[in-house]
């Protein structure tokens, strides 16, 4: 009986339940997708280093174009075709020239604070060629050189030329605007028009409004010729480099 009354009133021992491990990590196979996430990244390199040599040259020509103009499209064209020319230069390439936030953030930062920049160099001296214009005082007969005694102006304003010349030569007169010649050939006269549109540059007088404006775009022109100097070189420098920073969609891993 005593036997009986042991065996029953021991405690029964209890089943520990076993909580399933982490799956195991199968090394091999993950150690075989690295190589494979490595070329994906490199080969991602390859297809943004063109866009970023070709964002060098562009950016060259930017600031070869302020310093010689102190702008960078052509006023002969118009303001339309000048917008659409002024984004290709600051995008190479449709696609790609988007994603190069993701991976050189500090350099598309600074390429948009230029292309911003030289956007509103574009908009001030628009600005300032109409209010020359509206203050030139021209016969009716030289009306349609306007524009051009303006540029003249600006020319001279921004340092970038001496405007407009009519200087008398051994062999008669030879006229200069906006970087065009006209030489007279053996003779002391000269075109009417072209006589009044250089006698309204060399007696305008800019007001304070005009000037403040000079003094802007000559300010603006020598900051965007250094900036866009100092990003073709970055540009050039991240076009060489062996690997590639960031994150993107191309190189996400799956």
């Amino acid at each position: 009986m005593s036997y009986a009354t042991r065996r029953w009133s021991e405690s029964p021992k209890l089943e520990v339940a076993k909580v399933p491990g982490p799956a195991r990590i199968d090394e091999p196979a993950q150690a075989a997708s690295e190589p494979r996430f490595a070329e994906v990244r490199q080969a991602h390199l390859r297809q943004l280093q063109p866009v970023l040599r070709t964002d060098a040259e562009k950016l060259s020509e930017i600031g070869r174009r302020i310093r010689a103009e102190g702008r960078v499209t052509d006023v002969r064209k118009d303001r339309s075709d000048n917008a659409v020319e002024l984004k290709s230069l600051f995008v190479s390439d449709r696609v790609l020239s988007g994603d190069l936030q993701n991976h050189y953030a500090e350099y598309a930062r600074a390429k948009e604070r230029l292309r911003k920049n030289v956007s509103d160099q574009e908009e001030e001296f628009h600005k300032a060629t109409l209010l020359v214009m509206g203050e030139l005082s021209l016969p009716p007969g030289a009306e349609h050189r306007r524009r051009e005694v303006a540029l003249s102006f600006l020319e001279k304003c921004l340092e970038k030329g001496p405007g407009m010349t009519l200087t008398m030569r051994p062999d008669g007169y030879q006229y200069t605007a906006r970087g065009r010649l006209r030489g007279y050939d053996g003779t002391a006269t000269v075109a009417e028009d072209e006589r009044a549109a250089f006698d309204a540059f060399t007696s305008f007088l800019p007001d304070a409004d005009v000037a403040a404006h000079c003094e802007s775009l000559k300010k603006r022109a020598a900051g965007i010729s250094a900036n866009a100097k100092q990003l073709s070189t970055n540009a050039l420098g991240l076009a060489q480099a062996m690997t590639l920073p960031g994150e993107c969609t191309y190189t996400k891993r799956e």
